[in-house]
């Protein structure tokens, strides 16, 4: 397989990395991108069945998981309400004519757009109307900043006098604002209606219709979950599906080594993709930072004790290995016997449950475990692949 230009291997990797390329922000790549505009559709269609989106101030990769992710959330948001004002902003800009505009319109909106009657309580605030006045006007002041803060982050709006943040200390707080118009562009066009009350399952099977209607097949499906998820594990895919990347995962294997410089790794249970360096990937596992290090540490230990036949951690048949509450709790407290010293000083400063909150959190977003029903850790084999390098293979450069 010919390697194509690092150019063109740049705007690959950008196009999936990122939710768009603004043009304003980086006119060398989006021009680049601009430049590839036939070869980069025909290879996102051929493998991913991905749809390249070209304006004249961005590119947009409309890119569809096919299972959702808990990481796919948006990291600053700390309630539902959050999002829910995000969205009441959308509305806002989307219907609004003149550019500029201050971020009291943005309020007057959002009371207009928020969800009242006929709703779920447990999605919005019951309270009859949305008020910035008060403590609950403070806390919804505080979620407005980090929704509006998010929409400037996303290149929807972009701030010309004054500071958001100001509004968060005090309701009479204001800033003039400006629409970028890239809001029409935001959302994916989807062929059915969001009006009547959907669950998550149902909105996935309505996606997943449309996706088989845009000719979807097995590769695309593997492609995307190997090249947009951690990992893939077997459970999620029909049999006959794992069983091809079985057999034909060279194939697969050799397009990861040209395009990414990655290789597939299939093993029983599971399948991922690695590579020896990060290049030009934004995030990637472990990181170098204290939260990736811990849980290392962590996935270190967790060796340590099979190995040694730990009747209390003994691995299932599919590879995965339960832990009870009780279990992390004292694997926690070894952690910090044995390498608080090395840790930074925000480590040192966490309680034991913070560490168990920093472990599973991390350990949840890149898809190497999960919580069950029942409040126990269900770690998945990749986390056995990740261990800590002893004095010496560091030494050695190992």
């Amino acid at each position: 397989m010919k390697k194509p230009s690092q150019e063109f291997l740049e705007c690959i990797h950008q196009l999936l990395d990122n939710f768009w390329i603004v043009r304003k922000d980086n006119p060398e790549l989006f021009y680049e991108i601009k430049k590839n505009e036939g070869a980069l559709r025909d290879y996102f269609k051929d493998y991913f069945r991905f749809k390249l989106v070209l304006g004249a101030d961005f590119a947009k990769l409309e890119k569809f998981q096919i299972t959702p992710q808990a990481a796919n959330g948006i990291s600053d948001f700390r309630e539902t309400k959050d999002y829910v004002m995000f969205y009441c902003i959308l509305a806002f800009l989307d219907g609004k004519t003149s550019k500029q505009f201050t971020l009291s319109d943005v309020c007057q909106a959002v009371v207009s757009y928020y969800p009242r009657s006929g709703t779920d309580s447990s999605l919005v605030d019951s309270s009859p109307t949305l008020t910035w006045k008060g403590n609950d006007g403070y806390r919804n002041r505080l979620s407005l900043v980090r929704a509006l803060k998010e929409t400037v982050r996303r290149c929807l709006i972009e701030v010309v006098d004054k500071n958001i943040e100001d509004f968060q200390d005090k309701e009479t707080g204001d800033a003039l604002l400006r629409s970028t118009g890239l809001v029409k562009y935001f959302m994916r066009n989807i062929n059915f209606g969001l009006e009547t009350k959907m669950t998550l399952h149902d909105v996935m099977s309505l996606q997943e219709m449309q996706e088989r209607d845009l000719g979807i097949e097995r590769k695309h499906v593997l492609y995307r979950k190997l090249f947009l998820e951690p990992a893939l594990y077997k459970y999620e895919v029909p049999q006959a599906d794992f069983e091809y990347l079985q057999q034909y995962g060279r194939y697969l294997n050799e397009h990861a080594e040209t395009y990414y410089e990655m290789n597939l790794d299939v093993f029983d249970a599971s399948a991922f993709l690695v590579r020896d360096s990060v290049g030009t990937f934004r995030k990637f596992f472990p990181a170098s930072n204290s939260e990736a290090n811990l849980v290392i540490q962590f996935a270190s230990l967790l060796r340590l004790k099979i190995i040694d036949n730990d009747d209390a951690l003994a691995e299932q048949k599919d590879g995965t290995v339960v832990l009870t509450p009780t279990d992390l709790d004292m694997m926690c407290r070894h952690l910090v016997g044995e390498h608080s010293h090395t840790w930074t000083s925000s480590l040192k400063g966490m309680s034991i449950t913070e560490i168990k909150n920093s472990i599973v959190n991390t350990l949840m977003d890149w898809k190497l475990a999960e919580v069950t029903k029942d409040s126990e850790l269900k770690l998945y084999d990749v986390i056995g692949r990740f261990f800590e390098k002893s004095k010496e293979e560091s030494s050695k450069g190992a």
